[in-house]
């Protein structure tokens, strides 16, 4: 046994292709906007049946014991509550708002409407608050904010200058916003701010959220070339499948975007 763990051992030294190399499976959650009106526990119990890690995004009033709730129901079917989702403003993030998430690998998102020294004061404000929970804040560039691209998303950031603070990429405003030419780039000068990802079938040159945010199995934007990206990169953050206003049944819309998901992890691991 000793001879043949000595003989792998140097196998790997000589040649590390002989060790299979590691899978690219970042976690997919569900944006709130587009899971099924259920119970938590049912809802829990439905994205994990369908192969989620859990949800992501939750707004409408679900901070405080409303989360303290969720978070609950949703560790007990194996599952997870990933992220809140608020407004940045002149007053801090409060602890109790999103202390549930605290120790789990939790994150705020945080769209910005303004900026500003107070503004930028009381994120720096939002991010020591929640580096001491454990969880992380990541801005959330959003289409007619004054933080609408990732350029503005980490221009904020050196000036927040808090090591807690990134930002999250979100594939239907990049394109709303931006060329998708200036993906790579874009991705690359986020280094290692850039702590999680949203994304959903969408059409490259599409104009409204109806052609910008669609089930992962539509839309002319080739998914491949944004996870072969984050691949390189060796991204392991989450990533959220936004939802917004997507018409029909929200657990098929949510099934037929798990089946792209799982394709789309064999084209991106075996090249099939």
């Amino acid at each position: 046994m000793k001879v043949a763990l000595l003989f792998i051992t140097a196998l790997i030294s000589i040649c590390p292709s002989a060790v299979a190399e590691e899978k690219f499976a970042p976690e997919l959650y569900a944006f709130f906007n587009g899971t099924p009106k259920l119970p938590f526990e049912k809802e829990a119990e439905f994205l994990k049946e369908t192969g989620y890690a859990g949800i992501s995004q939750i707004y409408a009033n679900g901070t405080g014991r409303k989360l303290a709730e969720r978070v609950a129901a949703y560790e007990k079917a194996g599952v997870k509550v990933l992220s809140v989702y608020l407004p940045a403003t002149a007053n801090p993030i409060e602890e109790e708002a999103v202390k549930a998430l605290a120790n789990r690998g939790g994150m705020i998102e945080l769209t910005v409407k303004t900026v500003g020294p107070e503004m930028i004061a009381s994120i720096r404000k939002t991010a020591t608050m929640a580096e001491k929970l454990k969880i992380k804040v990541a801005l959330y560039p959003h289409a007619g904010l004054a933080v609408e691209t990732m350029p503005q998303a980490m221009d904020l950031i050196a000036k927040v200058d808090h090591p807690n603070l990134g930002v999250m990429f979100n594939l239907c405003h990049f394109l709303k916003s931006k060329k998708a030419d200036d993906l790579e780039k874009v991705l690359a000068n986020a280094g290692d701010r850039l702590f999680a990802v949203s994304t959903c079938g969408a059409d490259t040159d599409g104009k409204g959220w109806g052609q910008l945010i669609q089930t992962l199995d539509k839309g002319t934007f080739p998914q491949k070339r944004l996870f072969n990206a984050l691949k390189e990169m060796n991204f392991k953050g989450p990533v959220g499948l936004q939802c917004y206003a997507l018409k029909g049944d929200r657990k098929t819309n949510l099934a037929t975007s798990m089946k792209a998901w799982q394709e789309l992890l064999k084209k991106l691991n075996f090249g099939e």
